[in-house]
């Protein structure tokens, strides 16, 4: 990665620590740019406003991670329900205590910002069909290999689980208790499970 990446990615990451602590609108450019270690100048340099660098976060941070966590462990499991049943279980296990009551990233700031800047709207509208579209593709493995029900809509199971997963970080946020996750869970691995062989 050469410098102006570099550089570009640190503002990125910077960024995005700020305003999942703060909200979109309780950060500004200079406070970005102080966490990243640069000058004013170089954030514009890079980003023409502040909200480029939101769409940027969407697109090149929240997106990585969404697939990071949700998806890519499911290439594991020969089992592709099993391996979404597992991969809540440890999501919600493993996420850090300070983050209960900040709920997800991608959740917080479509809602902050799609009223204000329909381009924020579009982009998590496209993250979440990309991420839908994704958990399909292993639901249909799983129907293949008769594992799933065949009468399952595996696009409606799909938008069912994505929902799930998404609400189960908005619960623990209003509730700012980890204990929303363990009941959450048990009511998630039997409701997939209800549309198994």
């Amino acid at each position: 990665m050469g410098k102006q990446e570099e550089t570009r990615k640190q503002i990125i990451e910077s960024a995005f620590v700020l305003i999942y602590q703060n909200g979109f609108q309780g950060v500004g450019v200079r406070e970005i740019a102080q966490k990243a270690n640069l000058t004013i100048g170089a954030f514009f340099y890079h980003f023409p406003t502040k909200n480029h660098v939101g769409y940027a976060i969407i697109d090149e941070f929240l997106s990585k991670g969404i697939l990071d966590r949700w998806i890519v462990p499911l290439k594991t499991f020969e089992n592709p329900v099993d391996g979404i049943i597992q991969t809540f279980k440890k999501t919600f296990e493993e996420w850090p205590d300070e983050f209960v009551s900040r709920g997800c990233p991608l959740n917080n700031l479509g809602q902050e910002m799609s009223s204000i800047d329909p381009e924020f709207q579009k982009k998590a509208k496209d993250l979440l069909s990309h991420w839908i579209q994704n958990t399909k593709t292993y639901l249909d493995i799983a129907k293949k290999k008769k594992i799933l029900n065949a009468k399952t809509d595996t696009m409606k199971l799909a938008e069912f689980i994505v929902t799930f997963q998404e609400a189960t970080f908005a619960m623990g946020k209003v509730m700012n208790d980890r204990k929303v996750y363990d009941s959450l869970y048990l009511s998630f691995r039997d409701h997939l499970q209800s549309h198994c062989h």
